[in-house]
């Protein structure tokens, strides 16, 4: 992984001329959230669709009386 300098210097190059220190702060935030996502991925902390489906139902059945889905 490159070094923190590296990182901010690569962010810093995608940026236009007029950004603002809250899109600076913003792409910061974006790609720090791609790298805890792909870390989560190297090491194995990820469900699959079939076990995301049943966590959703039994969060839907803690939640109080069915409501019928809308989509």
């Amino acid at each position: 992984m490159p070094n923190l300098k590296r990182q901010l210097l690569d962010v810093i190059s995608t940026l236009p001329d007029d950004c603002t220190m809250d899109d600076f702060r913003y792409r910061l935030y974006v790609r720090q959230c791609i790298d805890e996502g792909m870390q989560a991925i190297e090491v194995g902390r990820v469900y699959s669709h079939d076990e995301m489906r049943e966590m959703v139902k039994s969060w839907r059945k803690s939640s109080g009386p069915s409501q019928p889905a809308t989509t």
